[in-house]
C-alpha cells in the first residue's frame, strides 16, 4: 500500500505582532466579510518554498538538505512593511504584507532551497520568488472584487525580524482551517 502523501512547505516564522497587524487590516478591505478567507494569526509565516504532496519517507532527505543549506547561510534582517495584492488590484486573489531589508540574502537562500529540492525530484514552478507574507485570500475572485482602496493605502509600524532559521512544516486542511505542524527546524550559520 503506498504511503499517504502529506502537504509540506518551507518557511520562516514571523513575530506574533504580524498577526495583530493582519487583524487590524481586515476592516480596511471593502467586501462582504465572508468574501475573504483570512489566514489564522497563528499560521502567518513567510513562505520560502511550497513543496506540496510528499511521501513521508522523503522528509529525512528534505530535512538533511535544509540543514546543509542552513550551514551555508548566515542570519539576515528583514522588515515587514507595506501591503499589496496578487495578481492585480482589479482582480485580487491574495492579500499580503511586504518584505524588505536584506532581500538579496533571502533570495539567495530560496534559490539554494529550490535548487536542492529540484535535485531531490521536486521541480520549482519557475515563477520568480516575490517575498511576501500572505494574510488573506479572496474566496471567489471571479465573482467578488473587493474595494481595496483603504487597504492599499493602509499604514502600520514596520516590523523588523532577524532570520536565524528555516522550518519545514506539514499542513492539514480541516473544516476549521489549515493546521501547520512543525517537521524540522534548521539554524542558519
Amino acid at each position: 500500500m503506498p504511503e499517504k502523501l502529506i502537504r509540506i512547505f518551507i518557511a520562516v516564522d514571523v513575530p506574533q505582532k504580524i498577526g495583530k497587524i493582519a487583524s487590524d487590516l481586515k476592516p480596511k478591505v471593502g467586501a462582504n466579510p465572508s468574501a475573504v478567507k483570512w489566514v489564522m494569526e497563528d499560521n502567518i509565516h513567510l513562505t520560502l518554498r511550497f513543496i506540496g504532496p510528499t511521501p513521508p519517507g522523503e522528509l529525512q532527505k528534505i530535512n538533511e538538505l535544509l540543514s546543509d543549506i542552513g550551514r551555508r547561510h548566515t542570519d539576515f534582517d528583514l522588515t515587514i512593511s507595506g501591503v499589496g495584492c496578487f495578481p492585480k488590484k482589479e482582480r485580487p486573489r491574495v492579500l499580503w504584507l511586504g518584505v524588505n531589508g536584506e532581500v538579496d540574502a533571502l533570495t539567495s537562500l530560496v534559490g539554494e532551497i529550490n535548487s536542492g529540492m529540484d535535485q531531490l525530484g521536486y521541480p520549482d514552478d519557475e515563477r520568480d520568488y516575490f517575498p511576501h507574507v500572505t494574510i488573506g485570500r479572496i474566496r471567489y475572485p471571479q465573482k467578488v472584487t473587493p474595494d481595496l482602496t483603504e487597504y492599499l493605502n493602509a499604514k502600520y509600524v514596520p516590523v523588523e525580524i532577524t532570520v536565524t532559521k528555516v522550518r519545514l512544516y506539514r499542513t492539514d486542511t480541516l473544516p476549521s482551517g489549515a493546521v501547520h505542524s512543525l517537521l524540522g527546524t534548521h539554524q542558519l550559520a
